[in-house]
């Protein structure tokens, strides 16, 4: 395929990804509303959803990486890149906070129920560490194709392929 028939094709790609970054989100902030950043119950619950939320914007954010790469649109690699970070900061925060919060919530929980508590605890708790990981390896990409951070002293080289050139020698002429 050529590269402008790529070309062609990335910009409803970059539409396609703002969905699936918009469409969850949207959700995630109707299921949260009104905040209630005082109850315990309240913050288990919006870190579970989310975990299970932020997948979908996730992927939406590695395809506007890789468009904004394959049209070497440098600023908004970046842009994403400090985005990732962002988030990723977010999330280990997160489950710091979630961590404390499962343990006094768990105080309360008692019986059968406790079970159920621990397993959705735990699943929210492996999710988020795994979405860290996949933030991590986004922002570590990210940096690396756009050259480094952004103000430090690294300038960005451009690469270029350039093919091998092979010249073949003339026959000896008798």
């Amino acid at each position: 395929m050529s590269t402008d028939r790529i070309r062609a094709v990335l910009p409803p790609l970059s539409a396609v990804a703002f969905l699936l970054i918009a469409s969850p989100t949207v959700d995630l902030i109707a299921a949260i509303v009104p905040p209630r950043p005082g109850e315990v119950s309240w913050r288990f619950g919006v870190f579970g959803l989310l975990t299970n939320a932020l997948v979908t914007p996730m992927l939406g954010l590695a395809i506007m990486q890789i468009v904004a790469s394959l049209l070497e649109q440098w600023k908004s690699v970046r842009r994403i890149t400090l985005f990732n970070l962002v988030l990723a900061i977010v999330v280990l925060l997160g489950i710091g906070l979630f961590i404390l919060d499962y343990i006094q919530l768990r105080q309360a929980v008692t019986g059968t129920s406790r079970n159920a508590y621990d397993a959705a605890a735990i699943k929210a708790l492996l999710v988020a560490i795994l979405e860290l990981g996949v933030l991590i390896w986004l922002v570590v990409s990210g940096f690396q194709s756009a050259g480094g951070i952004p103000g430090s002293s690294k300038k960005r080289k451009r690469r270029e392929r350039v093919g091998l050139v092979v010249q073949t020698p003339d026959e000896d002429v008798q």
